[in-house]
């Protein structure tokens, strides 16, 4: 077995024999459960516009972040919601969970819709370089379409919204 550690992930590679019986060699990165919230004011949602570093550039999306030891997610979903855009939520609709790349990873990310939240300030962390962008979502679906919105959880939120607010 292969390990190696990283600030908020460890990389893993084992062999693993699979239910038919083969061996191989198996890629995983252990990284935290996580959480994404998007927030949806009256016909509007707002995403964040965040300077990634491991791509090297900005993208549109929603708040989210990874769960703390001792959260639950909807506890987490509010703190993250919170720190990046200041808005604190008065409802959190679950859309639902799933694992994010389960070919290499163990990352389960839970998604909620955040209508009408309450304004307030952000507090985002030293590392997350943020701008609020509040958009029409119908504007944002179409800013998916047009490849603007690159951003898988955030495109299943922003489709969510659509679907379970009517908006």
């Amino acid at each position: 077995m292969v390990e190696c550690r990283g600030r908020r992930v460890l990389f893993r590679a084992e062999e693993k024999v699979l239910p038919n019986g083969h061996r191989m060699i198996v890629d995983q990165v252990i990284f935290p459960n996580a959480v994404a919230v998007l927030p949806v004011i009256g016909k509007d949602v707002v995403l964040i516009r965040q300077y990634r570093p491991v791509i090297d550039k900005y993208i549109l999306e929603a708040p989210a972040g990874v769960i703390d030891k001792g959260e639950n997610p909807e506890e987490a979903a509010r703190r993250e919601l919170k720190e990046e855009t200041g808005y604190r939520a008065t409802q959190l609709i679950p859309v639902g969970s799933g694992y994010v790349s389960p070919g290499y990873s163990t990352e389960k990310l839970y998604l909620f819709l955040a209508p009408d939240p309450e304004p307030g300030e952000s507090s985002p962390e030293p590392h997350e370089i943020i701008r609020l962008v509040k958009i029409p979502l119908d504007e944002a679906l179409k800013m998916i379409e047009r490849g603007e919105i690159e951003d898988a959880k955030t495109i299943l939120l922003l489709l969510a919204a659509k679907v379970r607010l009517g908006i």
